[in-house]
């Protein structure tokens, strides 16, 4: 009876062992690495023999993208080494903004001029501007416009504004404020031939044809119904040449600040 209980201690001896030899072989090639994650660490154990490797059996666990900093995937794993990943996140940004209604302003021909009557009033809108910013960490590295929506439409103003005016019986559909000077065919440098072709004559008027356009029929106070055939030299901006056949009219005239009615 003792020789068979000295045997089975014996045996669980062996076996005892056999076990504690097994254990220590299969954690032979297991390896502590510290993972920080935008700084925060935390202790894996693997037996993985690449960085690259261990991502990879890690990445359910981590479920996320990050950057690998100052390693390369294909390095060996270390016991004890430290790993150093920036999280790689997204998030959908959406900012009001107001837009400002424009006015718009119509010409009415029923309406006299300067006669004025809003239509339509104005209204603000409002978009949302969507964005997507993208972190490195908690840090912001860039932000990229993905859409814009509109909240609430916006609605422009509208202004009509008379074209209509009769003066002295004419129908006028603009005036200018201008400087008028008198001017005969006989003047230094006239050659009585006008710059649109025509002879120089009383009703003819020199113009700034960015201010008043060749052709254009007027209508001026103390002088009568002129049309735009001359320019010169001197005649610039809101400044205008009327013509007289004599140089005692034109004397007579001189120099006045009146409103030239531009004639329908």
């Amino acid at each position: 009876m003792k020789t068979h209980l000295r045997v089975f201690a014996i045996v669980v001896f062996i076996l005892v062992i056999g076990c504690g030899t097994a254990s220590a072989y299969s954690n032979a090639n297991m390896q502590s690495v510290v993972i920080e994650i935008d700084g925060n660490p935390r202790m894996v154990n693997t037996e993985k023999e690449t960085i690259g490797e261990l991502l990879a059996d890690l990445d359910n666990t981590l479920d996320m993208e990050y950057i690998l900093n100052d390693a390369e995937e294909s390095d060996p794993v270390e016991n004890m080494m430290t790993l150093s990943l920036t999280s790689v996140t997204e998030k959908i940004v959406a900012t009001t903004e107001t837009v400002p209604f424009e006015t718009i302003e119509r010409p009415n021909a029923n309406m006299k001029i300067g006669e004025t009557k809003v239509v339509q009033e104005g209204k603000d809108g409002q978009v949302a501007l969507i964005s997507k910013e993208i972190y490195h960490g908690a840090e912001l590295m860039d932000t990229q416009f993905v859409e814009k929506k509109v909240i609430t439409a916006g609605q422009d103003k509208i202004v009509e504004f008379g074209t209509t005016g009769v003066i002295n019986g004419y129908a006028y559909t603009n005036l200018i404020n201008a400087k008028v000077t008198a001017y005969t065919p006989y003047d230094p440098g006239c050659n009585n031939i006008t710059a649109t072709g025509t002879t120089v004559r009383k009703g003819v008027i020199a113009v700034d044809p960015s201010v008043i356009p060749l052709g254009t029929r007027v209508y001026i106070p103390g002088y009568g119904v002129a049309t735009a055939e001359d320019t010169g030299g001197a005649i610039k901006g809101n400044r205008v040449d009327v013509c007289y056949m004599t140089k005692s009219e034109a004397y007579g005239w001189g120099v006045r600040n009146v409103p030239v009615y531009i004639l329908q």
